[in-house]
């Protein structure tokens, strides 16, 4: 017999449901007590405050997503080639696809957020969640950096920008059904701007050391 969800399981639950309904200021904390069935005191015991909610839902997924990225980051890395770039960025890319398509509704109220997440200009929210996430940016940043030793610093910041954007808006889509060679298309695709965008943006010598923190 399945487990009931507990106390935390479902304040988290409904307010993923809520938010990707109506936005996180839209959704009052009341709202989201009575979707879960329980007390308001309930959200204040369990996380404190209603951005500490925000952030936990976040992380909820987050947190398993990017210790898959990570571990496929490690695989790639210890097993080098000419094609270390796609490789690197086929372990931000795929696991993320492979989450989405593997939870069709779950993976899809999810991306509704973080669209939600992108649009709404929260700085506050942006600021939890690259605290939260620096650390998996930085390591993707440094091994994009080793496999383009010509790439400024910069212009791996703003490339990966752009590929977390074009990730989410592609995970978003609930009609793309085939994941693998989707996901291997924005790689390719990522790997040519990246590569690109060398002859534009080169190195210079006497750059500091990159610190990218997203």
């Amino acid at each position: 017999m399945k487990e009931a969800p507990n106390t935390c399981d479902r304040l988290l639950d409904a307010a993923e449901r809520l938010f990707a309904e109506a936005g996180f200021h839209a959704t009052s904390l009341r709202q989201i007590t009575q979707a879960a069935g329980v007390n308001l005191a309930a959200v204040n015991y369990h996380f404190g405050s209603k951005q500490a909610l925000i952030v936990a839902v976040f992380r909820r997924r987050l947190d398993a997503l990017n210790a898959a990225r990570l571990a496929r980051l490690d695989e790639a890395l210890n097993t080098a080639s000419d094609d270390t770039l796609e490789a690197v960025l086929d372990a931000f890319v795929t696991p993320a696809m492979a989450w989405t398509h593997g939870r069709a509704e779950e993976g899809h109220r999810f991306m509704r957020i973080l669209m939600r997440a992108f649009a709404d200009q929260d700085e506050q929210l942006h600021r939890d969640l690259s605290a939260e996430y620096a650390h998996v940016m930085r390591r993707f940043a440094e091994a994009i950096a080793r496999a383009l030793p010509d790439a400024a610093p910069d212009t791996i910041r703003r490339q990966l920008d752009f590929i977390v954007g074009a990730l989410t808006h592609t995970m978003a889509e609930s009609r793309l059904q085939d994941g693998p060679a989707i996901a291997a298309d924005l790689v390719r695709f990522a790997a040519a701007g990246l590569r690109g965008s060398i002859q534009t943006h080169p190195k210079i010598a006497s750059q500091r050391p990159m610190e990218i923190v997203r």
